[in-house]
């Protein structure tokens, strides 16, 4: 059976109903997935071309179910060990309220309860956020809300999943959530996990967070943050990062640590993130993108 076959059976055997707008995208693209050859070598020359398309496939099913997703993960894809699709959309409209939710779920090949554990967190993330705008929102008011998601590293030493959320009513409010998982154990990870437990990462990590935002502050009159004996905030200033903040590596390898929007300064500083250039630090990681 070639893999048109195999993906039209997959779609036969899915027990939630597809919407038909989905259904005519995948007719669509398998009519232009080249035709399977005989020749060994001709063959080769469209592998890469069919992955892509069956990747494309993966990223188009904006209201698939958890079972979409099972269907999906047993395909033979070429790629990583974690892979992402959306697997549940909320969309609201009415009047001056807007709500859209693209809500995702990590796929995991081979050991590990990372996947499934963040998963469920972000399905309660979710429900969560439903919930809020069910309560809070009015006729009258004006609610907007759109939550997307984004792979941010997939190696084969790590993997972090970001979720965005902006919501605006009176103001706007922009959040970002990072998950990770450590792809060799297949576990997730969070910030303590990344140094040994007698290493007072908290105090390290805080004291560079001051020392850059205060360098900030010297070198633009327009940067501001709240820390102690510049706060307007009365006894409130930023001392300290949570045990487990919200952290990412980029592409060089290094740790960014992100604040969300009124964390660590007004507003108008928007969601502020600082790069960690501390030698110590990563002398000191236990694990590595």
């Amino acid at each position: 059976m070639n893999l048109d076959d195999k993906l039209r059976q997959k779609a036969r055997q899915e027990d939630v109903p597809v919407p038909e707008e989905f259904s005519r995208r995948v007719e669509e693209t398998l009519s232009h997935l080249p035709a399977r050859r005989t020749r060994p070598h001709i063959w080769r020359r469209y592998l890469g071309g069919v992955s892509a398309a069956v990747v494309a496939l993966a990223f188009i099913l904006p209201n698939s179910s958890a079972a979409m997703a099972d269907t999906m993960a047993s395909l033979p894809l070429v790629g990583p060990l974690f892979q992402v699709i959306t697997v549940r959309t909320y969309e609201q409209e009415e009047g001056k309220n807007h709500v859209s939710i693209a809500a995702p779920q990590i796929s995991q090949q081979g050991s590990g309860t990372g996947a499934q554990e963040i998963n469920e967190e972000v399905e309660a993330y979710v429900d969560q956020l439903i919930a809020d705008y069910e309560q809070t929102v009015q006729s009258d008011g004006y609610y907007t809300l759109d939550v997307t998601w984004e792979v941010v590293t997939n190696t084969e030493n790590w993997f972090t999943l970001r979720i965005n959320s902006d919501l605006i009513m009176a103001s706007g409010n922009h959040q970002e959530r990072y998950y990770h998982i450590d792809v060799p154990s297949g576990e997730r990870k969070r910030l303590s996990d990344l140094f040994p437990e007698d290493y007072d990462y908290i105090s390290v990590i805080s004291e560079e967070l001051k020392t850059q935002m205060r360098q900030r502050m010297e070198a633009d009159e327009g940067e501001y943050y709240w820390l102690e004996g510049s706060t307007q905030l009365g006894s409130y200033f930023f001392d300290a990062i949570d045990p487990n903040q919200d952290f990412y590596f980029n592409s060089q390898g290094n740790i960014v640590i992100p604040f969300d929007k009124y964390e660590v300064a007004p507003g108008s500083m928007g969601s502020p993130s600082f790069t960690l250039a501390t030698p110590e630090l990563y002398e000191q990681l236990q694990y590595h993108p």
